[in-house]
């Protein structure tokens, strides 16, 4: 191989050092409807009435606020997707396929996390506590939450009316997308404490560096 094809390369194995790797791409998903939710609370301030008077409804607030459940929704399922992703490929980077299969395969989110690092790393990182946050905690809301938008359950209605209607109206108490976001970072953070090796630096640096941006320019 030339020099210049032997370059190309060690340049493309560090964006893409696993074929079929997803994670990156689940995440950037995640980022951009998170993004979409925090635009679509600023439109809906923007037409709220500045002397502190009750709001009205209007087709434009409405429309706004139903937009809101489909943004997070997405921003959930896809956090939740970039997590696992992020894990198995980790473990797959350490252990043959077969070995990572019939240690981990039939785990779910929330096992795959608590025991992939501590079998590799000898830590348990989702005991670990993030401004007060424990990370199991949160990482168990996020996969109830997507258990829940993936695999939905319908109920029948109560048979008292007042009751349906309070079942209908009553929203369920989920992860928002902010959580859901920020755990992907913390996660990895936390990762990359136990394990120095240079491709999982590498790629813990790109999530980093856009999470970074993406809280930069909401502040700005």
């Amino acid at each position: 191989m030339i020099k210049a094809e032997h370059t190309t390369l060690e340049r493309l194995k560090k964006w893409y050092p696993r074929i079929g790797f997803e994670g990156f791409h689940y995440f950037e998903i995640c980022s951009e409807a998170y993004t979409l939710v925090k635009r679509t609370r600023t439109k809906i301030h923007e037409h709220l009435p500045k002397d502190g008077s009750v709001p009205k409804l209007t087709p434009k607030v409405r429309g706004l606020l139903g937009e809101i459940p489909k943004q997070e929704s997405v921003a959930i399922v896809f956090a939740a997707l970039c997590l696992e992703a992020c894990i198995w490929d980790y473990a797959r980077c350490k252990m043959s396929h077969k070995k990572v299969k019939d240690n981990f395969g039939s785990l779910n989110l929330v096992g795959k996390w608590v025991l992939i690092p501590k079998f590799l790393c000898g830590s348990d990182i989702t005991k670990r506590r993030i401004g007060g946050t424990c990370l199991l905690g949160r990482l168990r809301e996020l996969k109830e939450a997507r258990n829940e938008l993936v695999h939905p359950k319908s109920q029948p209605l109560s048979d008292n009316y007042n009751d349906a209607i309070k079942e209908i109206m009553a929203k369920p108490k989920r992860i928002t997308s902010e959580d859901a976001f920020g755990l992907i970072g913390f996660l990895l953070g936390e990762l990359e404490k136990v394990d120095k090796t240079n491709w999982w630096l590498f790629q813990a640096d790109r999530y980093k560096n856009s999470i970074k941006k993406l809280y930069e320019s909401s502040a700005s």
